[in-house]
Formats: structure tokens, sequence, C-alpha cells
């Protein structure tokens, strides 16, 4: 499937901005941006639901940009389930393939047949006869999945699909969902806010801001090698330090770090990018990295978030590191320790 230079305004604000993108056959891609971005409108483009001022459609190479939705045989599935709430379980599986014209319509048996291979992909066995509302969220977004994947389609769409639930149940879908895909082989594009979904569903990555594509890559690609600015502080918890380039180093926190594609910077003021993971702390009597105070630890899970006050920089840094350096007591609030970056994203101050 490929979208090729697609515009949409709504008034003086452009939506989507020469938008262009393929995708893999059988690819699962997550469309990820902060609201605005852009990417709830090029799923509704690609869906035949909204139409673009400019640009195509193709799927399998064939102009799809005029068709509709039914004519381009897509499963859309939204974020609030969209079910037919007098309709029980097995009615609004059955729906799409009900409601086709008689000579494409299947028999009463084979739709049937199809619903109950659908209840048992989604794990819905034995309940065709309930109503929505005899359902939770969980399952009720399973049931608009599998309405979705009942008419056969040539490519899924969800629209932040787990928005509505809350995180256990998110977390568990999200699971399911890779399996199904696994399953199923359908190419697949999803819309999400969400970044740790993105990051953990997707076989690539598409980070959208104001219309625009900022970059597309695998899941480490973008976190580990992020093309721009706005990709890097997106995605994680970073802290930014102003720097200056010279010979494609630049210093933070008084340690030398270098560019990852000198190539691309010249020697002047930058601005360098370092996640919380990649802090170390050390007792104040080290010499490598700046001195700071503990301000606050948080525990969580398996790491500690560790609030630190260094010199000469006006925020507070967030550093993350291992539970075991708390629990022996080596890291105290009020203790006076040296911090230093070990890894960057550095990039020319605009």
């Amino acid at each position: 499937m490929d979208v090729e230079a697609l515009k949409k305004t709504f008034g003086d604000f452009p939506a989507l901005d020469d938008v262009s993108l393929a995708v893999e056959p059988g690819e699962l891609l997550a469309l990820l941006g902060p609201s605005g971005s852009g990417k709830t409108t090029l799923l509704r483009a690609i869906a035949g639901l909204s139409a673009p001022e400019e640009g195509r459609i193709r799927f399998h190479g064939e102009d799809a940009t005029n068709l509709s939705l039914r004519e381009r045989r897509v499963g859309f599935v939204f974020q609030q389930y969209a079910l037919f709430r007098h309709m029980t379980v097995f009615d609004n599986i059955a729906f799409g393939l009900r409601v086709r014209p008689r000579a494409e319509r299947p028999r009463a048996r084979e739709i049937a047949r199809r619903v109950h291979l659908l209840l048992g992909l989604v794990q819905l066995e034995g309940l065709g006869d309930r109503f929505p509302s005899q359902l939770s969220g969980g399952q009720r977004q399973r049931v608009a999945l599998a309405r979705a994947l009942a008419i056969e389609p040539t490519v899924l769409l969800l629209d932040e699909p787990f928005g509505a639930l809350d995180a256990k149940v998110r977390k568990e879908l999200r699971r399911w969902l890779r399996q199904i895909h696994h399953e199923t082989g359908l190419t697949t594009i999803f819309v999400t806010h969400d970044q740790e979904e993105a990051l953990e569903l997707a076989d690539r990555v598409v980070i959208m801001r104001s219309g625009k594509i900022e970059q597309i890559g695998t899941p480490a690609e973008i976190y580990d090698e992020p093309a721009t600015p706005f990709v890097c502080e997106f995605l994680g918890n970073v802290t930014k330090f102003e720097t200056v380039l010279k010979d494609g180093e630049g210093k933070v926190l008084g340690e030398l770090l270098p560019v990852a594609d000198g190539a691309r910077h010249r020697d002047g003021p930058a601005v360098a990018y370092v996640r919380s993971h990649e802090f170390e702390i050390s007792s104040a009597d080290q010499t490598a990295g700046a001195a700071a105070i503990v301000r606050a630890i948080r525990p969580f899970g398996a790491s500690v978030a560790v609030d630190l006050d260094v010199a000469g920089h006006a925020e507070l840094i967030e550093a993350e590191i291992p539970r075991e350096l708390f629990e022996v007591g080596e890291i105290r609030e009020g203790q006076n320790v040296r911090v230093r970056a070990t890894a960057a994203r550095i990039f020319k101050a605009e």
C-alpha cells in the first residue's frame, strides 16, 4: 500500500502536508505523534473516510483515492468500539457480511462459520449471544476487531484501539493484537499517542508532527537514532544541555561525547539530549562528571528515579538507576554525588 504526496487542510490548518508513505505487505505499522500531528487524518484518508485535496492512495498498485471504504475492503476499528448496542456479539461481527450486495453476500451457513471462527480467534467463544452492554471494555474491543476481520480486509486500520482501556487491559491486548497479526498476516496500521505501545507492537513506527512525517524506522532505529530534536524529545524521558560542537564532539557534564553522525554537523552551538538511563551517579570523591546534590528519590519497578540538582543547570536532572544501588544505601536524599552522561544525541542549535 502506498500513500503519495497527500495534502489535507481544515481551514488554514495543514492536517496533512505532502505526506508520502510506503507500507509493506503484512507489516504492522504505528502512526505516533502528539495531538494535532495528523496521524488520525492520515488513517481516515487511507480508509476512505476523509478525502485528501491532493495526492494518491494506492492498494496493490491500483489507485484507490476515490474509492469508498467498502470498495477498498478496509477493516476499521475505532477507539470507542462503535458496536450496535441492540445487536448481539454474533450479529455485530456478522454485520459487514450481511449488508453486502446480494451477489457478494455469503450464505447464512458460511457467515455463521466465519463468525464462530472469529469468536475463537478473539477468545470470545460462547459469548456470541451476549449484548455489548454485558461485556467488559476489553471484550467489546475484541468484538470490534472481529467485526473488522469478518469482511476479510486487505488492510486493517485501528484508531487508538486501546485508548479507552485501563493500563493492565491495554498491556494484555497489545500482546494479543501482536499474536492476531502474526496469525492473520494482515497489513495493519494503527494510530496511537502511547510511545510504549508503538515501540512494543510495531514493525516500524512513523513519527508525525504538524501534518508531516518526521521519521520512519524500526522501534530501535527511532529510539536509538532519532533524526531530529523533536523525535528525540518525544520518545522517552530526556534532559537537554547546551553545548558547543568542535571536531564532532560536545561537552556534557564535563565529559566530551561524540556526535553519532559528524557529517551532519558543523562546529558551533548545539543541544545535547541525554536519556534518564544514560546518567551514571558516583560518589562525590570521584573526578569524572559534575558535582550534584540528590534532591529526591522515587522507586518504581526495577529502577529508581533520582532527581539531581547540578550546579549551572537550571532544572533538576532525572537519572534512572538500578534498584539494587538504592537498596544497598549508596544513594540517599541530600547526598553530594557526581553525575556524568554515558551517551547523548547532539544536534546543531536552531
